[in-house]
């Protein structure tokens, strides 16, 4: 697998949205600074993605809410359920293929027409006909790495 570099990173634009930080954030809005975001956080070869779940700065925050990480550039929502239960869905919106790519508490929201999801990926409101699509993944614990299918 490639290394992603210092460009593709600021591509990926890690957005990180929780609990602990909305408290700190007006308007209900945090993001991690991408120099906090290290270049080999996440790689991608073919149409699997693999994360160094060590190495994004919200999953390190320990706590017994979900924590979802949308990674913009490879259009994945990741959800950390706990220390080592992830699941991960497809950024695209089911209604008109806009990125779903915000957090409001525990709702994953597409700001282009309004859908909102819940951490399960089920949709909740707006004009989406479904939920976002599960992705298939795989963590594990040892290399602390989680694997995601994007087929």
């Amino acid at each position: 697998m490639r290394t992603l570099t210092r460009r593709d990173a600021v591509r990926v634009s890690l957005v990180v949205l929780s609990g602990p930080l909305l408290a700190c954030s007006p308007g209900g809005v945090a993001e991690v600074p991408l120099s906090a975001s290290p270049d080999d956080a996440v790689r991608r070869e073919g149409s699997a993605l693999e994360i160094d779940t060590s190495r994004v700065p919200a999953w390190a925050v320990a706590g017994a809410d979900p924590i979802a990480v949308v990674f913009l550039e490879a259009r994945v929502i990741v959800v950390r359920r706990d220390a080592t239960t992830f699941a991960a869905f497809s950024a695209e919106c089911p209604h008109a293929g806009c990125g779903v790519s915000m957090v409001e508490r525990t709702r994953l929201l597409c700001p282009c027409h309004g859908s909102a999801f819940d951490f399960e990926g089920q949709r909740l409101e707006g004009p989406a006909p479904t939920g976002l699509r599960r992705l298939a993944a795989t963590y594990a614990p040892i290399t602390r790495r989680l694997q995601i299918s994007l087929g």
